[in-house]
């Protein structure tokens, strides 16, 4: 199988078409769309023996850690808020006084302060996508949709064709990538790179809110590329859906 694809700038700027439709995942294709993609599977096998399978997906990670670090940083800028605000040192007016100062912030109302900043931190990032995209590296969201992929790989039986052939063009909303990944066979004539200008027409084609011309067209070029190393033959038979599968995770 295909190394995970090197992300493109692109994908920074989908960030806005992608996030208002994360709890819509059921539709975040209308059914003209779905029926389109459908119909572009279907022409762009009519000239390869492989099977092309589009997956959609919430999430390719639950990213916990990214919820803590949030949480971590949202306490912390509570405590330095009510530290500013609230707390006056009081003394008798020389410092050097053996007097102790009276906080008005003791240890139990900073701990309190720390743990619901902590709390609400936690909390927010897990129901706002953008909030807990900030917490992730790029790496880790990469890693994450590379095994995604590969499970919906295998769950979808992508790898199950009978001449190795399967591809899957595997789409996750929350990081805002594209993996294209390919069976055995196909990886041997197709490297990650040859599949990067298909991510890419499907990113600028959500950047640009053209999502049915953007799949279209990253499924005919798929095919256009398969095509010269899988051709059709005349005993090929349909092995796989062409309908686009919808893959809930965490939504």
């Amino acid at each position: 199988m295909a190394d995970p694809a090197e992300g493109g700038a692109q994908e920074a700027e989908v960030h806005q078409v992608l996030g208002k439709n994360m709890k819509n995942i059921d539709t975040f294709f209308n059914n003209d769309t779905k029926l389109c993609i459908r119909e572009a599977i279907s022409e762009a096998e009519s000239i390869t023996s492989a099977e092309i399978v589009t997956v959609l997906t919430d999430c390719s990670g639950r990213y916990e850690r990214a919820e803590d670090l949030a949480g971590f940083f949202l306490a912390i800028i509570s405590l330095v808020i009510c530290w500013l605000n609230f707390q006056d040192v009081l003394t008798d007016g020389v410092w050097l006084s053996a007097q102790n100062p009276n906080l008005q912030l003791d240890l139990g109302i900073i701990v309190f302060i720390l743990v619901v900043g902590y709390l609400l931190g936690t909390f927010l990032a897990s129901r706002i996508g953008w909030l807990r995209r900030l917490f992730c590296s790029r790496k880790t969201m990469e890693s994450c949709l590379h095994e995604k992929a590969i499970q919906a790989f295998q769950l979808q039986r992508v790898g199950k064709t009978k001449d190795g052939t399967g591809v899957i063009i595997f789409i996750s909303l929350f990081e805002h990538m594209v993996f294209v990944l390919g069976d055995v066979r196909i990886s041997k004539h197709l490297s990650n790179e040859d599949f990067v200008e298909v991510r890419d027409i499907i990113l600028d084609g959500f950047r640009k809110k053209q999502k049915k011309d953007g799949m279209v067209e990253a499924i005919l070029l798929c095919g256009q590329k398969l095509q010269k190393f899988c051709p059709f033959k005349p005993d090929d038979k349909n092995e796989l859906c062409n309908d686009l599968r919808i893959w809930k995770q965490f939504s």
